[in-house]
């Protein structure tokens, strides 16, 4: 009995695993132009934000 638990771990875990890996594949979707815009311009906006905070009382920049 012990010997068929771990035979149907060892066949069907990875192709489970595998069907799982898939179903994400499949699930994802490009952004369209005007999102790809959108996404990169807030993280520009956040990137800037972290240049110009103000860390000195963390030990960073003066």
């Amino acid at each position: 009995m012990t010997d068929l638990f771990w035979l149907m771990a060892v066949t069907l875990g990875p192709v489970i695993l595998a069907g799982a890996i898939i179903y994400a594949l499949m699930r994802q979707r490009r952004l369209r132009p005007d999102e790809q815009r959108r996404s990169d311009a807030a993280a520009r906006e956040l990137y800037q934000q972290d240049e110009n905070a103000d860390t000195r009382h963390l030990g960073g920049r003066s």
